[in-house]
């Protein structure tokens, strides 16, 4: 994994697949933005998460043609468009001699999304001050989908604040203070499904893009899904399943054994956000394409 003062520069080493069908991820490059300092990291597997800035990821084979790359479609990403939200994180305290039924408190640990706002619950905490209880709720309230905009009016944050948010918790009742901690644009982006996208184009990687503005609520079964996509994507790679059983498993949703997880929670369609195209691409390009072309050329020679 890359950590958070690290960013991926465009060097995703790939290794031949033994037969020319495939590739497997090998090294990442990597460089630092505070130091500029370029480094190479050995991987086994590689699952990454695009955000709205990364528009384009292309297979770059050492030696290619002019010729040969005029007919090859390069990016491996869909087309991505901002779709700007505004992030608050906001306290909510509650005075447990006005409120005393705990079931309440239940509305706070609710996860909401409706239209284009949503609100989760953080952390809480309970806490006494001079003798008296509160119960302290840390939330994060998100409203967004502004295209294509990179940057939020803060007008859009005030009518959360104004209407959504605290009518939908009652924030104005006895016994409820609220605080806002922070306030900023958060730039998203989404694909023309307004979806996330997932792609699997080596062996051992696989990533999502076109998140939207679900990345806190989702993050947790987005990586199990994106887990289970890459071991039926190993499972194709060795031959141990044809291509067409890897589309009806994730047709159904159908995975077998996802790592590091017991059961499988997944049953819908996956195989519509799936890039089909660029599954294999990669192989395609940097181990078969030449070797077609030539003997396509050598076929009209004669």
């Amino acid at each position: 994994s890359v950590g958070t003062k690290r960013q991926l520069s465009s060097g995703i080493n790939a290794e031949y697949g033994g037969n020319g069908a495939d590739c497997e991820v090998t090294r990442v490059r990597w460089v630092d933005p505070v130091s500029g300092k370029i480094s190479t990291t050995a991987v086994r597997s590689l699952t990454t998460s695009f955000g709205p800035s990364m528009t384009t990821l292309t297979v770059n084979p050492r030696r290619e043609s002019r010729f040969s790359k005029m007919f090859r479609r390069s990016n491996l990403l869909d087309t991505i468009m901002y779709a700007t939200g505004t992030t608050m994180i906001v306290l909510v305290k509650i005075d447990r001699t006005v409120i005393k039924d705990p079931l309440l408190l239940r509305k706070f640990r609710d996860d909401l999304a409706y239209s284009k706002k949503h609100y989760l619950l953080l952390a809480e905490r309970e806490v006494d001050v001079d003798g008296r209880p509160f119960h302290i709720f840390a939330m994060q309230t998100v409203g967004g989908g502004l295209f294509p905009c990179r940057h939020a009016a803060p007008e859009y944050a005030l009518n959360i604040l104004s209407s959504i948010f605290p009518q939908t918790l009652q924030l104005d009742s006895p016994g409820i203070e609220y605080e806002v901690v922070s306030v900023r644009s958060c730039a998203r982006g989404v694909t023309a499904q307004n979806f996330l996208r997932i792609g699997a184009p080596a062996s051992n990687m696989v990533m999502v893009y076109g998140l939207g503005g679900t990345g806190m609520g989702t993050m947790v079964p987005n990586a199990v899904l994106l887990s289970a996509v890459k071991r039926q994507r190993g499972l194709l790679a060795e031959g141990k399943i044809s291509e067409e059983e890897f589309r009806s498993r994730m047709r159904e949703g159908r995975f077998d054994k996802i790592p590091c997880w017991q059961g499988n929670p997944f049953s819908r369609n996956y195989l519509k956000f799936y890039d089909e195209r660029t599954s294999r691409m990669p192989a395609k390009v940097l181990f078969q394409r030449g070797n077609r072309l030539l003997r396509f050329l050598r076929s009209c020679a004669k």
